[in-house]
């Protein structure tokens, strides 16, 4: 609320000179994950200050660290991850490494330098867990779309988990569910909708299936540190579409010395045809 009351006392108040924002320090956003038998995936960039002055695609790009230094340490060896070209996903270059793939268990630390900064998370892979039985229903309010369930059996020593989604022909990756973040102690016995993530959830919103699609999913266990993230997304993303009601809130990862998250994944993945 303080953003949005200062930006306005701003607009109004300075008729004849600019308005402005404070700078903030540009700090690294890092968004990296591991999971079992598959190798590390991170993105970095850097913050870009608030400002009422038009930003321009150039300006951006500037962001995008094309050169930075990314290390996964992990039983006491140091991998070096190198920057490649992905169309899977929305930003195209990503940091990765053929050297290492995460095992159930296991322990990886990241270490992420660039422009002068450092920043660096540990996280974990924990056990998955499984699904042991599906659904599909038609949507209550669009006959033509419908929702997938499933029923999440957990494992003792993991509470939290997270779907993540593709439909073939329609997605390039996996996605996080929408709505698809759950804490198996308060949902120990329900169906679970396994919805459409999006590449880019701020202009695309399709998060239901139509006859015929062809559906993988991952069943993810995580920490409190990825389940407190992502229930934040969520939040953020169910809320902006509330029309008239702006909302937003910080999304607390676990990286020090930067923004955004590591996080490990212990997944079990599965497929299902959407029909009638």
């Amino acid at each position: 609320m303080k953003r949005y009351a200062y930006i306005l006392m701003m607009l109004i108040a300075a008729v004849s000179c600019q308005p402005q924002l404070p700078e903030s320090p540009e700090m690294l956003v890092i968004e990296g994950w591991i999971e079992n038998d598959a190798a590390p995936v991170v993105f970095v960039t850097s913050s870009v200050s608030a400002t009422l002055d038009e930003k321009n695609i150039s300006d951006l790009l500037g962001h995008v660290a094309l050169n930075a230094t990314v290390t996964v340490t992990h039983n006491g060896q140091k991998y070096r991850l190198t920057p490649t070209l992905s169309d899977e996903y929305l930003l195209k270059m990503c940091y990765t490494t053929n050297q290492l793939k995460g095992e159930i268990g296991g322990t990886y630390q990241l270490q992420v330098d660039w422009k002068g900064m450092h920043a660096e998370a540990v996280t974990s892979i924990l056990p998955p867990g499984s699904i042991d039985s599906t659904t599909v229903e038609p949507h209550p309010g669009i006959d033509t779309l419908y929702i997938l369930k499933a029923h999440i059996v957990p494992v003792p020593e993991v509470r939290y988990y997270k779907f993540f989604s593709m439909a073939s022909g329609k997605d390039s990756t996996y996605n996080a569910s929408y709505i698809g973040t759950f804490d198996s102690q308060l949902k120990n016995d329900q169906m679970m909708a396994v919805n459409r993530g999006s590449t880019n959830p701020i202009i695309e919103n399709e998060y239901y299936y139509t006859q015929g699609d062809s559906v993988h999913f991952k069943l993810a266990s995580i920490d409190i540190n990825a389940y407190n993230f992502w229930s934040k997304f969520e939040e953020n993303n169910m809320f902006s579409h509330v029309a008239l009601i702006p909302y937003s809130s910080n999304l607390q990862g676990n990286i020090q010395g930067g923004l955004g998250y590591w996080f490990g994944y212990g997944t079990s993945s599965y497929a299902v045809r959407i029909e009638n």
